[in-house]
């Protein structure tokens, strides 16, 4: 067996030292032809008189010179089919002539010269650096990939030569050849057809060749600092590749190595050896010895198998033989660790006649009278597990009611230790607080809720140090954007006077904010529609009468022409207080509005030209109506009159500023949009031409919500006027709030009434000193009409 596996080991090590030496001579022999071309191009005479244009030729002639180069370069490229690339660079980095490949296919290969325009300028740093210490008629090559059509990357060798004139080194001739025309030199036909690899290294460690990864070549390059020869093998093989020598590897690995330097040091018989190359590069194959003596190891262990089996056999005769006097010490050693395992009924069965069958009588005697003794003690013990089982019962029934209150409580109860962690919850903390209770049991209260405003005030720090209940309000805002009011109550659990924990209970109360604030807005308009009547009733007949009277006096003609202006003045009262009589009638009791599907950039338009004639000079409308905008069902009179009222509105703005510019501006635009967060608003009144009830009460409103993600028409209208203070903003849409003198404060009412009834939002965005602008928000997908 042992001569077996040495003669296999003995061919596999002379067919790989053989398979090295092949791969050795026909890669030289093809770096040598490449070494040839790059000497012939070197020392051609049109690569010569390029070189001395270069040194002091007139741009002229190095055009022509560099033409004709490009001639000679594209019939050699196409002569020898092997070259990807063939280029000149300056010292400078510029990339100076270049001839490439045009087509990848494996048929003849097309090439061209590379237009003035694409080559490159300052970007070939890499091949200065890898010419760097070449002396004349030395050669340096490296792998490479270069990107073609900037759509597919070809791996390449490129072989870097100095070009030397009379001043000096004058530029760099590249040469790049197809990788796989010198895989296809590596892939010669071996003696050993056994799945073996074979692997060109540099000095450094890098692959440049490895079989089993040439189909991932990008990888191989751009994973060099970590998958390398030092990766791969202990840093004694890996000297021992790298070091230049011949040899055989096998000891304390798991393959076979041959290896050696792809180029032989000069002086030795090794034929067509390249002079030029600057590069050491090392070649080696391997084998898996499961692969090379895989059969000598099975015929080994098949025998190591039967010599196992020989001995089992022997064995186990020897102990059926023993077994006779053994079996009966045995059994009795098997009883003892039964019954200390705790069962005292089990009994033995020994039959032989001598000193251990009575043993054996004796040991069961012993054994009975323990299961007796056990017998007593499993009695008192059963019925004290049912007096535990009863008891838990009770606790547990107590706990569940417990839970069961806790969990049908809307609020988040929450049990905090003395360090603020979370020990407990009720079933409603995730919804209120969007937190499951298994992610947060444990951790700090602080760092779960005081986020995103959920928790600004940690009430039960604050309780923990009173000792007393503590509550605070936080407004935070739902993933919709829409407002939020969340309710935190601590209270302290105290054990003999001192505070052990907190009990912290966390309830929404958005509804009930939202109640109120429909509570306020609904007794605003009561007091509102209740004024209006009276208005209405009371004032509207006597102002008829007044200016009847008025109107017949001053027909008569006896009146002097003071008289008549004294009696214009009155009369010109008298219709503005008609007016506001009317504005708070229409306010009261509104028209009912007709919806027909309208362009709304024509209402836009015809409320700016009916604006215009009101303004002053300095004040100019400036629109941008980005159309053509979707229809949209209008009562086009009412929204018109609410434009009118807006624009009238940021015009009075603007004349109340204490100083005015000599060019004001009010800009409208209209857009579609997507809401990003979800708005809300709440309807003067619940019906569009219906503000009371039958029995004169005034109509609670409803709620308009427009959900995030709703296609909208949004209407901005923008002033440069003073702006609006902020603790206004909440009442400019109040009836008869009004900051201007002679307002009545249902202009903005009368606006909002009109957008909401069209299933739209009004809001106002302004800070005091700066300009306002309101917003007008109509959907597009569904309009619902009050």
């Amino acid at each position: 067996m042992f001569s077996n596996a040495k003669m296999m080991k003995q061919i596999a090590f002379e067919n790989l030292t053989h398979d090295v030496h092949t791969i050795r001579e026909k890669t030289a022999n093809f770096l040598t032809g490449v070494e040839s071309d790059l000497r012939l191009l070197q020392n051609a005479s049109f690569v010569q008189r390029f070189v001395t244009a270069l040194e002091g030729s007139a741009e002229p002639a190095k055009e022509r010179v560099t033409e004709q180069l490009a001639s000679e370069l594209l019939a050699f490229a196409r002569t020898k089919q092997i070259y990807y690339q063939i280029r000149i660079i300056g010292n400078a980095g510029d990339e100076l002539l270049r001839i490439e490949c045009q087509t990848l296919s494996d048929s003849l290969l097309s090439f061209r010269s590379a237009p003035v325009s694409k080559l490159r300028q300052g970007f070939e740093s890499y091949y200065l650096l890898v010419a760097e210490g070449l002396t004349k008629g030395e050669i340096a090559f490296t792998p490479a990939e270069v990107a073609h059509e900037r759509t597919e990357r070809v791996p390449v060798i490129g072989f870097v030569m100095p070009l030397f004139g009379s001043k000096g080194r004058d530029g760099l001739l590249i040469a790049n050849i197809f990788a796989k025309d010198l895989f296809r030199v590596i892939e010669t036909q071996r003696h050993l057809n056994l799945q073996g690899k074979i692997v060109l290294v540099s000095s450094d460690g890098h692959y440049l060749y490895h079989s089993e990864k040439k189909k991932d070549w990008n990888k191989l390059l751009a994973s060099r600092e970590d998958d390398n020869l030092q990766h791969d093998y202990s840093p004694s093989i890996s000297a021992q590749l790298l070091s230049g020598q011949e040899g055989i590897i096998d000891e304390g690995i798991d393959e076979i190595i041959s290896y050696g330097p792809l180029f032989s040091p000069r002086g030795t018989s090794f034929t067509h050896q390249p002079h030029a190359f600057s590069n050491p590069f090392f070649v080696f194959e391997s084998l898996d010895k499961e692969t090379v003596l895989g059969p000598a190891w099975a015929f080994s262990r098949t025998f190591a198998g039967f010599l196992m089996i020989f001995l089992i056999t022997s064995i186990g005769l020897g102990l059926l033989a023993t077994r006779q006097f053994t079996k009966p010490i045995a059994m009795l050693q098997h009883g003892a660790e039964i019954i200390t395992s705790g069962n005292y009924g089990h009994r033995l069965q020994v039959e032989t006649h001598d000193e251990i069958e009575n043993l054996a009588q004796q040991f069961n005697v012993m054994a009975g009278s323990l299961e007796a003794h056990e017998r007593e003690i499993l009695r008192h013990r059963t019925k004290l597990q049912e007096m535990v089982q009863d008891r838990t019962r009770q606790l547990t029934e107590e706990k569940a009611k417990l839970q069961a209150l806790l969990d049908n409580v809307p609020s988040a109860v929450v049990l905090l230790d003395q360090q603020f962690q979370i020990q407990a919850a009720s079933a409603a903390f995730s919804s209120v607080t969007g937190c499951r209770f298994e992610d947060v049991r444990g951790r700090d209260c602080q760092s779960v809720f005081c986020k995103d405003g959920f928790c600004r005030e940690c009430v039960s720090r604050q309780a923990m140090l009173s000792g007393n209940t503590e509550s605070h309000i936080d407004k935070t805002a739902d993933r919709a954007g829409a407002d939020r009011y969340i309710e935190h109550v601590a209270i302290p659990m105290k054990e003999n006077g001192n505070v052990s924990s907190i009990l912290e209970i966390i309830t929404d109360i958005t509804k009930r904010k939202q109640l109120e604030q429909r509570l306020l807005q609904t007794e605003r308009l009561t007091a509102a529609g209740e004024m209006s009547a009276l208005i209405a009733h009371e004032f509207r007949n006597s102002l008829t009468s007044v200016k009847m009277i008025l109107q017949l006096q001053r027909e008569s003609k006896g009146l002097s022409s003071r008289e008549r202006k004294s009696l214009d003045v009155a009369l010109n009262s008298i219709y503005h207080m008609e007016g506001v009589v009317t504005e708070l009638l229409n306010f009261a009791r509104p028209s009912p509005m007709e919806f027909h599907p309208v362009q709304l950039s024509d209402v836009i338009n015809d409320s700016i030209t009916f604006i215009e004639s009101h303004l002053r000079k300095n004040i100019r409308i400036e629109k941008f109506l980005r159309g053509p905008l979707p229809p949209v069902d209008l009562d086009a009179p009412h929204f018109k009159e609410a434009m009118i009222n807006i624009l009238l509105n940021a015009a009075q703005a603007i004349e109340n500023k204490p100083a005015m510019r000599r060019k004001e501006i009010v800009s409208v635009r209209t857009h579609t949009t997507t809401l990003g967060k979800e708005l809300r608003d709440f309807t003067l009144r619940d019906n569009m031409g219906e503000a009371q009830d039958d029995d004169g009460g005034v109509r609670s409103g409803r709620e308009i919500t427009l959900k995030k993600g709703t296609r909208c028409i949004l209407v901005e209208v923008s002033d440069t006027g003073p702006g609006i203070p902020r603790d206004l903003l909440n009442r400019i849409f109040d009836p008869f709030f009004t900051t201007k003198s002679n307002g009545t404060g249902l202009g903005l009412p009368m606006v909002k009434h009109t957008v909401n009834a069209h299933g739209g939002v009004v809001t106002v965005e302004s800070r005091k000193g700066r300009n306002a602008t309101l917003r007008i928000y109509l959907p597009l997908k569904e309009t619902t009409h009050a």
